[in-house]
């Protein structure tokens, strides 16, 4: 890491991923052998295909959305805790980056459902003082991360002012 950065990260796809994979080895086999009792897997539709083969490549191509939805979350997003702000930078073709400082910062909400406290992720809710919300999706360790910002968040500014000499 660079100097002055304490964390950085993307979201994490990985569990949503898995959970879908899982899913589609589920489903398929499910689907298949409806198809086959029902006895409508041999027939013959468009472009010569049975219905089977059809229905496989449908949940291949529900399975592949889903998948790209989450490659393209995870490249859009990027978080960057450092030493006096947290940066939050969006977007894949045009981006948005957002730095909140200290100063700006007013409230830290840690958002976790059931499957999210089994794998340690969470959404983390960051309040501006000017009434923004800053939402970082799917944080790994997200109680972690939440307590580094916390960290940095209430350290006190004090500004110094630079005392002039008088001229004699």
């Amino acid at each position: 890491m660079t100097a002055g950065v304490l964390w950085k990260g993307r979201p994490w796809i990985f569990p949503n991923l898995l959970g879908s994979s899982v899913l589609l080895i589920v489903i398929a086999p499910l689907v298949s052998w409806l198809e086959f009792y029902f006895r409508i897997a041999g027939l013959t539709l468009f472009l010569n295909m049975s219905t089977l083969l059809w229905t496989m490549l449908a949940i291949f191509l529900v399975w592949l959305v889903s998948l790209a939805r989450l490659v393209a979350l995870s490249a859009s997003q990027i978080y960057i805790l450092r030493d006096d702000s947290l940066e939050v930078r969006s977007g894949i073709i045009s981006s948005k980056s957002f730095i909140i400082a200290p100063t700006g910062f007013s409230d830290l909400e840690v958002t976790r459902s059931l499957s999210s406290r089994i794998l340690k992720t969470g959404d983390i809710t960051v309040r501006t003082q000017g009434e923004k919300e800053i939402r970082m999706v799917r944080v790994n360790n997200s109680l972690m991360v939440a307590d580094r910002i916390r960290e940095v968040m209430a350290k006190p500014v004090v500004r110094l002012e630079r005392q002039e000499t008088p001229m004699p």
